[in-house]
């Protein structure tokens, strides 16, 4: 099990340079079931200065509602990194935002 799991709205993470930054979402209905969007469940990030890194991808489904994404920091800079997770159902988007710290 990996220590490095967080979430859309969790609190900030630290992470060594070289550590796989797992980035993990859930997608619920407005009673908290988890559900999986019908079109698509992708992930982006960009550095604090705007810089896209990760341009927008699909994320791995692992189960209804659950997704993740294993981000490689080797090589990156240290600093913050901004992810935004967006969900699109039919023509329903909804965007989460979250943040990590390299360093």
């Amino acid at each position: 099990t990996p220590k490095n799991k967080f979430g859309a709205n969790s609190e900030m993470n630290d992470f060594d340079i070289g550590e796989t930054v797992i980035c993990s979402a859930v997608v619920t209905t407005a009673a908290g079931v988890p559900t999986s969007p019908a079109t698509s469940m992708t992930i982006a990030i960009h550095n604090e200065q705007g810089t896209e890194i990760i341009a927008p991808i699909a994320m791995t489904n692992d189960s209804t509602g659950v997704y993740h994404y294993d981000f490689a920091s080797s090589g990156k800079k240290s600093g913050v990194y901004l992810i935004t997770y967006t969900a699109t159902d039919g023509t329903r988007i909804t965007i989460s935002k979250d943040k990590f710290i390299l360093g």
